[in-house]
């Protein structure tokens, strides 16, 4: 992964290797390629402690929002700095060629060349360190964003319908005056459930089986209460596999399915499912439903569906479509996932 201090250290290489080409193809004979490569390491070092110095200016005055202040001490330390490279540049010329004589002017447009550049590094320093500074504080923010998210999904995920608990209360009621056997068998499926609700809803992550496993009871379960008017046809497409998903996140549309049908004087009310895997890892969700006056109420979105999304975009975020398709006599719900693997 390419860091910044990646890009730091490429940075001074770079630099290193220009002014050691330049200062290599210099006009005197004796500028040889050891001494050029002497006074490269000579101007690297300094810049380097230039950039140190300026780094610290830049965190005190980024503190203080001061941008006077740090324009000021860092014209200050770039003029410093250009002084002393030009000694530097001024003694290893003197001092390692015997011939070399350097005037005045020479002098003059050496400091003026190391100043501008001085300057150049302070600016790019300072512009360095503002962008971390907004990656941090971006990071900073998203986590915090992450976490409200978490806490409203655990919130939610304590609810698991509690209209629905008392429907199933409601028809157990019902069915042990009716027919015992078939309220034992209700309660039988109703206690899977609530078996998986409670080994499972502290889990970011399980098994698709397993989900796919709770689904086919939550279906199965809600189809008994639903009666003999609704007809309901599903398909279950999912060869064995190695996917993982968060957990309870396709009941809350079998739900709606089975809580905004509606029933039809002059045809049969209806509710069609498939689920299916394509590709080996991407999962599809289809769900339909007889749909009359309520497809208004289900456009504006209830609290489970507002929970659906904020789960889906922040465990999937571009790994997901979900496609709500509100009809003149039905509503269909299409959502594709792609999976990862164990």
């Amino acid at each position: 992964m390419f860091t910044i201090k990646k890009a730091n250290l490429l940075f001074w290489i770079f630099l290193f290797l220009i002014v050691l080409l330049q200062l290599s193809l210099s006009s005197s004979p004796n500028f040889t390629l050891g001494v050029a490569l002497i006074h490269a390491v000579a101007i690297v070092l300094i810049l380097r402690v230039h950039v140190y110095f300026l780094n610290v200016l830049i965190k005190k005055y980024l503190k203080t929002h001061d941008t006077a202040g740090f324009i000021i001490s860092a014209l200050s330390i770039s003029f410093a700095t250009s002084i002393l490279l030009t000694a530097a540049g001024y003694f290893i010329t003197i001092g390692l060629l015997a011939d070399a004589n350097l005037l005045e002017n020479e002098l003059i447009s050496m400091f003026c060349g190391m100043l501008l550049v001085s300057i150049l590094i302070a600016g790019m320093s300072y512009s360095i360190e503002l962008f971390k500074q907004n990656i941090a504080s971006e990071k900073r923010h998203q986590e915090l964003r992450n976490s409200v998210l978490e806490m409203e999904i655990d919130h939610l995920r304590t609810q698991l319908s509690p209209h629905f608990t008392f429907n199933i209360l409601n028809n157990l009621q019902f069915l042990i005056r009716k027919d015992q056997d078939e309220a034992l068998e209700l309660l039988s499926r109703y206690s899977k459930i609530l078996r998986y609700y409670v080994y499972e809803s502290q889990n970011k992550w399980i098994k698709l089986d397993d989900e796919i496993a709770f689904l086919k009871h939550y279906f199965e379960l809600e189809k008994d209460r639903s009666g003999e008017d609704l007809e309901i046809s599903c398909q279950w497409d999912i060869p064995e596999n190695t996917l993982l998903i968060i957990p309870f996140l396709l009941s809350t549309f079998v739900e709606n399915a089975f809580k905004h049908v509606s029933s039809f004087k002059e045809k049969k009310s209806y509710i069609q499912l498939h689920v299916f895997l394509k590709d080996e890892n991407q999962l599809f969700l289809y769900i339909k439903n007889a749909s009359g006056q309520q497809v208004s109420n289900l456009k504006k979105g209830g609290v489970g569906l507002k929970y659906v999304k904020k789960r889906l975009e922040l465990s999937y975020k571009d790994n997901y479509e979900l496609e709500l398709i509100p009809e003149v006599d039905s509503y269909s719900v299409r959502i594709k996932l792609n999976l990862t693997s164990v």
